[in-house]
């Protein structure tokens, strides 16, 4: 019986992930901080958060062709 090589986890997998939590993070405050006080800044928070996560995407892109060999 041949081993299957267990896929180990790579550190270039979590980069775009913590990167992408954090956008979906910043966009929660965001919310919150619009609904309570109905200010401008919650939009950027917000957006930020949005470019956060396009990042992470872009970034995971980038990495998966390494994660796959």
């Amino acid at each position: 019986m041949a081993h299957k090589k267990k896929k180990k986890w790579n550190r270039k997998f979590w980069i775009p992930t913590i990167v992408e939590l954090t956008g979906i993070a910043l966009m929660c405050v965001g919310l919150g901080y619009e609904m309570a006080y109905h200010a401008d800044l919650g939009y950027i928070i917000m957006t930020s958060g949005s470019i956060l996560i396009a990042g992470g995407g872009v970034l995971y892109a980038k990495f998966k062709p390494w994660l796959e060999g």
